[in-house]
């Protein structure tokens, strides 16, 4: 069986130079272990390479993308798993860096990792937070200062600290402050909780007690993220209502709409018709007779439009969106994101519902949006509009505004 260390190390460095994703990578399962190496490694990117810069005698983001995917997890794993003795993180990185034929690199491997561990305690109580990487029960305590100083670089503190875009940083600084800033970044580099969907008007929550995810969906439970589950009750519809969801591969607001329109009856379609037969399996292995994936016709009830978008809220499960999405990219977005929504707004009754929905945080996807429509749609009113921040939904974010068309 292959190392999951290397199997890693080999992921990143495709990752890197293809500039995609690990999902995309692996086009199917992994091992449970190299699966958290992975996305723990591209959560917490910024923090390691933070760490890494500091104790390196190295230009950390010259090294070669091999050499530096070897840093990069053994550094993951000796600061984000306890279980793993050093020595093992070690020779796996010198190991790595030999079949890569970076023999250059080998010493240079073996002094960082043994370095940092020597230059780094376990304490229970946070110390000079530029030196402090917390833990869920304790902290590591470097001898050198880490990160920047909050008080006089509190953007750059929140980007290496919780590993993610300056520019993500920035705006959360300026929307939220310092300490919320924090605790909600903090959630997104964070391993997020699985959470299911039971009852398709109570809260989502994590699998019970000794159960697995089989057996949960076997049951009749959706996989879906906090704010996901909250899109289709936002709309609201009645137990007969004939429904639209247009953006809806993979089909986790499908379904739930279809559940609580049991009488009714919903359309899902998706830009990729491919990406509209897993939405047909979720809907076979529900049960759910009254959901259709097509074209969409005539006019409904109530339309769906839950956009393509930057992630930014939900950076925690789509790891890759905080290197991926550059803030220049935002306008382009919002621009493809009208265009979606005015399409799918046609479809809606007079006096029906339209919810448009994004799982960013950025004002520009997501109000901005809103009200470029209303100001192109004469008669369309905003009856609510909802942002969650990772702290308020288990670390989840998202955006969702319910408008009224004409009657």
């Amino acid at each position: 069986m292959d190392d999951p260390r290397s199997a890693a190390v080999r992921t990143l460095v495709t990752v890197h130079q293809k500039r995609t994703t690990a999902k995309a990578v692996w086009n199917g399962p992994r091992p449970a272990a190299e699966t958290a190496l992975v996305l723990g490694v591209l959560r917490r990117r910024a923090t390691l390479d933070a760490i890494a810069q500091v104790h390196s005698t190295r230009k950390v983001r010259l090294l070669k993308p091999d050499t530096l995917a070897a840093l990069r997890v053994g550094l993951f794993e000796m600061l984000y798993h306890d279980d793993a003795p050093d020595h093992a993180i070690v020779h796996a990185a010198v190991e790595s860096a030999k079949r890569a034929r970076r023999l250059g690199d080998v010493g240079f491997l073996n002094a960082m990792l043994r370095t940092v561990r020597r230059e780094s305690d376990k304490q229970q109580t946070d110390g000079d937070v530029r030196r402090t990487l917390p833990r869920e029960t304790f902290c590591h305590v470097f001898k050198r200062v880490v990160f920047p100083d909050p008080n006089q670089k509190p953007a750059a503190f929140l980007a290496a600290r919780c590993s993610t875009a300056s520019w993500i940083a920035a705006r959360r600084l300026e929307e939220l402050g310092l300490e919320r800033a924090l605790r909600c970044l903090d959630l997104q580099a964070a391993t997020p909780p699985l959470l299911v969907r039971r009852d398709p008007r109570a809260p989502v929550a994590p699998l019970a007690n000794g159960e697995s995810l089989d057996d949960a969906l076997a049951g009749g439970a959706s996989v879906q993220d906090a704010v996901a589950s909250q899109v289709a009750l936002f709309l609201d519809p009645a137990p007969d209502a004939r429904l639209l969801d247009f953006c809806a591969a993979p089909g986790g607001k499908a379904t739930h709409l279809a559940q609580l329109a049991p009488q009714g009856e919903v359309t899902a379609w998706d830009i990729a018709p491919e990406r509209l037969e897993k939405v047909a399996e979720n809907a076979q292995r529900l049960g759910l007779t009254n959901l259709r994936c097509g074209e969409a016709s005539g006019e409904y009830d109530g339309v769906l439009v839950d956009a393509p978008c930057s992630n930014t809220g939900v950076l925690a499960r789509r790891p890759e969106a905080r290197w991926r999405v550059k803030e220049r990219h935002l306008k382009g977005m919002a621009e493809r994101q009208l265009k979606i929504l005015k399409t799918a707004a046609a479809f809606v009754r007079p006096g029906g519902t339209v919810v448009y929905s994004t799982c960013s945080l950025e004002p520009e996807e997501n109000l901005g949006v809103v009200e470029a429509f209303l100001a192109l749609r004469d008669g369309f009113a905003l009856e609510e509009a909802r942002t969650a921040y990772p702290d308020e939904a288990r670390g989840d974010g998202g955006f969702m505004a319910r408008l009224r068309a004409p009657g």
